[in-house]
């Protein structure tokens, strides 16, 4: 065998792009799932699904066959019947319209701890285990002693002093209270009472008695407000009687002091008043009118003829009779002045009667004079009396109406206080035996009967709560794992990440000799196959030529790197062809140990340009005829002979010698000669591990060998079990076909 280059080998190919470039093409692809998808999920986990569905059903049966069974009974209160009328008489508390607010109240008041205390004094509770805690506690049921004290105690670390009475009566009545439940049956007027207890002839009798009571309450307390009115009337009449006689009283005192009659003193008076004004009105008038004519006659001037034509002149009879005579004179002096001239003896006798007439007629008009003088004088003192009498009879009329108005006062408060009084006695009347006659303002249409099957625990609605339970959380459980499960489980998801072709699913070998052993021996087992699969792959990944010098790298150690290495090359070598295989892994080599040869020597003292090259450096595999080339031993400062020339030079010689120089590198992320190593072979396989190697790490080791320019031909997906691949890919790996290979242009 020579080890020395050959120009005849085809050169690797070389990837020119950027590593900008490269990495956006083989960027991961994100994955979209469906919802068949996420049932494919839960159905990879349905044996996990079905045990803690199962677990959790169990549990929830368990529970709910220790928890204590209570029955519970109902009873039906109709609120706002209309009470009892008697001659019409309204009630006292009638109530025969009730709302929903008033319904709600009416199941507050039945719930009241008043009418609790009193339920459980009449079945005397406080001796029950069932209601009294501080009994439980004596003799606990199981439920008590596994689940309520353990909780108790946790909560609360200081010792419980021995109860008091009012502490043990306040805890019973909290249970009770605790146990009933009232409810309005829809939008009727109707409550629903119930009470739970472990007894169901118990549970029935405490519901009636609790519906009794409240009826029982009801009328107590109409009684009361009743016999309450009683009291009240009764006191009330009797202060208005008190004070409707010393209402009269004061009112006959009043008038006495003043006296005031009734129905006299007023009007007197006002009759007095009115008829001095009629009076004083007339003489007034009579005044104006006397005055008048005296004005007239004094404006004469004592002139006869013109007194005349006064008014009292003219009714005179005696100025009348007087005047008569003046005309009869007159006319006689005429005539015998006439017959006998102005000088005889007989004109001047009739002159001088004449005279004498109206000097009598002049003595008479001023006597008539003096007359209405003496007239207006008398009509003016009337009226000045009349007037004086007229505002005396007022002064006394405002006292007497200050007198009434007080006087009214009185009589109206003695009024209300009689009208006050009659009320109340009718009332009184009315209350006379109402206590007899009161009903509750409700009534019990139907009475609670003893149940025939528990109310609670719901055994069945608990065990399905339980499974259902149990069934999300496994279910949520199962997501959980899927999601955070970051490693490859199927070949899409290896694609899908890399942008490569998966070259070959390398299953898990369970057999006691082995993978180097099994692919001898059972050369069609799914490891075979899938080798094949692999070399099938490697050779289609480029269209011109087959490649020989094929490097196998992985992301971090313990992926299967080696022992696929290895057994591709005693499958190949098998089938006659010419395989050599490398340990580039200088720092942990593990082809001497699969192939159980010596590590001395190997590639180590062919790079070691000292060292006498020979053929003893290669072992030969006597089950196979693969060749081996171990690692060997290197010094610290030895690695940089990878990345040399003369590496490359050897690898060139190499593939002259043998069909096949397949190369086992250290992990990516540890050694950093891997990267030098890609770029002088032909194909890089890239190999993760199933389920154990992460996908970011995985993604950053190819990122590395693209940006270094590697011909990576794809990925291997190895150690892969066949039942966890089936249930992620569908399909068992014994019938996985690799999907036609791209073929790749450098």
């Amino acid at each position: 065998m020579r080890l020395v280059p050959s120009s005849s080998a085809p050169q690797p190919v070389v990837y020119t792009q950027p590593a900008q470039e490269i990495t956006r093409l083989y960027a991961p692809q994100p994955e979209t799932e469906s919802f068949a998808e996420t049932l494919q999920k839960l159905w990879r986990h349905r044996m996990l699904i079905i045990a803690v569905t199962l677990i959790f059903g169990v549990v929830a049966a368990v529970v709910a066959k220790v928890m204590p069974t209570y029955y519970a009974a109902e009873a039906r209160v109709l609120v706002g019947v209309p009470p009892m009328k008697v001659l019409n008489i309204q009630s006292i508390l009638s109530d025969e319209n009730p709302d929903a607010d008033r319904i709600q109240n009416e199941a507050y008041v039945v719930q009241s701890r008043e009418l609790a205390g009193s339920v459980a004094a009449k079945f005397n509770l406080t001796a029950d285990p069932e209601f009294n805690p501080y009994l439980a506690n004596e003799n606990p049921s199981w439920w008590a002693r596994n689940v309520k004290q353990p909780i108790a105690k946790a909560l609360d670390s200081e010792p419980d002093a021995a109860p008091t009475r009012e502490e043990v009566q306040r805890a019973v009545i909290d249970v009770l209270l605790f146990r009933t439940n009232v409810s309005q049956l829809g939008r009727s007027h109707v409550l629903s009472i119930k009470v739970q207890s472990t007894d169901p002839a118990r549970s029935a009798a405490l519901s009636n008695a609790f519906a009794e009571g409240y009826l029982a309450q009801q009328r107590d307390e109409k009684v009361q407000a009743t016999n309450e009115a009683d009291r009240f009337l009764t006191t009330r009449i009797e202060e208005l009687r008190q004070q409707v006689a010393k209402s009269d009283q004061a009112v006959e005192d009043y008038r006495r002091q003043y006296g005031l009659f009734k129905g006299a003193s007023s009007g007197i008076t006002s009759q007095q008043l009115t008829e001095l004004n009629t009076q004083l009105i007339a003489a007034q008038t009579a005044k104006a009118e006397a005055e008048s004519r005296l004005i007239e006659a004094q404006s004469l001037g004592g002139k006869v003829a013109d007194a005349n034509a006064v008014p009292e002149v003219l009714k005179s009879p005696l100025i009348q009779a007087l005047k008569a005579q003046s005309a009869m004179a007159d006319q006689k002096l005429a005539d015998v002045t006439s017959r006998l001239g102005e000088k005889h003896p007989q004109r001047r006798a009739a002159a001088a009667e004449a005279g004498n007439v109206r000097g009598k007629i002049g003595a008479e008009v001023a006597r008539t004079v003096e007359g209405l003088r003496r007239e207006v004088m008398a009509a003016t003192a009337r009226y000045e009396e009349i007037k004086r009498s007229f505002e005396a009879l007022k002064v006394k009329m405002g006292g007497v109406n200050e007198q009434q108005i007080s006087l009214d006062a009185l009589e109206r408060d003695a009024n209300v206080n009689r009208h006050l009084l009659e009320q109340m006695l009718g009332r009184a009347k009315e209350v006379v035996g109402q206590q007899q006659l009161q009903r509750a303002n409700a009534k019990l249409i139907s009475r609670a009967d003893v149940p025939w099957s528990p109310a609670f625990p719901p055994k069945p609605l608990i065990v399905l709560f339980g499974v259902l339970a149990g069934a999300l959380l496994a279910c949520i459980w199962a997501l959980m794992r899927e999601t955070m499960d970051q490693t490859f489980r199927r070949s899409r998801q290896l694609e899908a990440a890399t942008g490569l072709p998966v070259l070959a699913v390398i299953p898990q070998v369970k057999d006691r000799m082995g993978p180097m052993q099994h692919v001898l021996r059972k050369p069609i087992s799914p490891y075979s196959e899938a080798l094949r699969k692999l070399h099938t792959a490697l050779e289609l990944s480029e269209a011109a030529y087959s490649p020989k010098l094929i490097m196998f790298c992985s992301a971090v150690p313990e992926e299967g790197k080696s022992v696929i290495v290895g057994s591709l090359g005693r499958m190949l070598a098998a089938h006659g062809r010419r395989v050599l295989l490398i340990d580039c892994d200088w720092r942990r080599p593990a082809l001497h140990t699969l192939f159980r040869v010596s590590n001395e020597g190997g590639l180590a003292a062919v790079l070691d340009e000292q060292a006498d090259q020979s053929t003893r450096l290669i072992h030969t595999d006597p089950l196979s005829g693969v060749d081996v080339l171990t690692a060997g031993e290197v010094s610290p400062g030895g690695v940089r002979m990878l990345t040399s020339d003369r590496f490359r030079s050897i690898l060139q010689g190499l593939a002259d010698d043998y069909d096949y120089v397949l190369l086992d590198t250290p992990p990516v992320l540890i050694g950093s000669e891997v990267l030098s190593i890609a770029r002088m072979v032909d194909k890089v396989a890239f190999i993760s591990r199933w389920g154990s190697t992460p996908r970011q790490t995985s993604m950053e080791a190819l990122k590395q060998l693209l940006e270094a320019g590697a011909d990576v031909a794809g990925t291997v997906l190895s150690r892969v079990d066949a039942k966890g691949f089936g249930r992620y890919a569908g399909v068992p790996l014994s019938y996985q076909y690799n999907r036609p290979m791209l073929t790749r242009i450098g």
